[in-house]
């Protein structure tokens, strides 16, 4: 063998471990797939949209850190509007008194990152809400909180007067404007970040609003103005809270 025959062989060699590798990291790539609840339950509270489900990760080959989950909601019309996670609880297991209904034992836990392992399915229920909401509703609270603050400090604050204020009625307004639920056809697209590389499967859904529901939804908005008059009269001696009250729907999930 000539030498530059041996050093085509040496160089094709020292790449060996290399490409084993890589071939086996493909091999033993993790696979997450998600199992949901049948239903979701859809809301509209001064926290904005709210998507809230219950969902099961079932992980192959090996362990995974999931930093991020969304979920891209797409409606018939074309309209797309992404929700991230923003709270998850984990069912620990129940309690179960005597001669009463078993109780779920449930912690919350940070929505920094979570841990899936191949041995367990993981079961999560997890809170979505658009960062873009939180985003622009910021800039209305801020406005509401130095106004207060200056009525405060002069010693000229009356909370039903500053119900009527600019402000309030602002941040009313944009609430209202926020409602973005509509009557029709919703594809659901679920989309997870991971430090490492992964195969995702069965991460779309579907569901549909009828006008029933919409109906229950935007009946949401005339409690608003009504819980922040309670905000603003908390530890106020005599005065009785509004019963506020958010309806809720439960729209049946498809797995597409």
């Amino acid at each position: 063998m000539k030498f530059f025959e041996w050093t085509a062989l040496l160089g094709a060699l020292a790449w060996t471990p290399h490409l084993i590798k890589i071939i086996k990291d493909k091999l033993t790539r993790p696979v997450v797939r998600i199992i949901t609840q049948r239903s979701v339950e859809i809301g509209f509270t001064p926290l904005g949209p709210i998507f809230n489900l219950r969902i099961a990760f079932a992980v192959k080959y090996r362990d995974i850190v999931i930093s991020s989950i969304r979920v891209k909601l797409r409606h018939e019309s074309g309209e797309v509007k992404t929700l991230s996670w923003q709270g998850i609880t984990q069912r620990l297991g129940q309690f179960s008194p005597p001669e009463a209904v078993p109780i779920p034992w449930e912690k919350e836990i940070s929505v920094l990152a979570i841990k899936l392992t191949e041995k367990e399915v993981e079961e999560r229920h997890i809170r979505f809400n658009e960062d873009e909401f939180y985003t622009n509703k910021e800039k209305y609270e801020s406005k509401v909180t130095k106004k207060l603050t200056y009525l405060k400090n002069k010693g000229e604050y009356n909370v039903q007067d500053f119900l009527k204020s600019e402000e309030i009625t602002d941040l009313i307004s944009f609430l209202r404007q926020w409602f973005n639920w509509k009557q029709g056809d919703y594809t659901v697209t679920f989309e997870v970040d991971s430090p490492e590389k992964f195969i995702l499967m069965d991460n779309k859904y579907s569901f549909s609003i009828n006008p029933i529901q919409i109906d229950l939804l935007q009946g949401n908005l005339e409690p608003l103005l009504k819980q922040f008059e309670d905000e603003l009269n908390l530890g106020i001696e005599g005065y009785t809270p509004h019963k506020v009250h958010y309806n809720w729907v439960y729209p049946i999930l498809k797995k597409s």
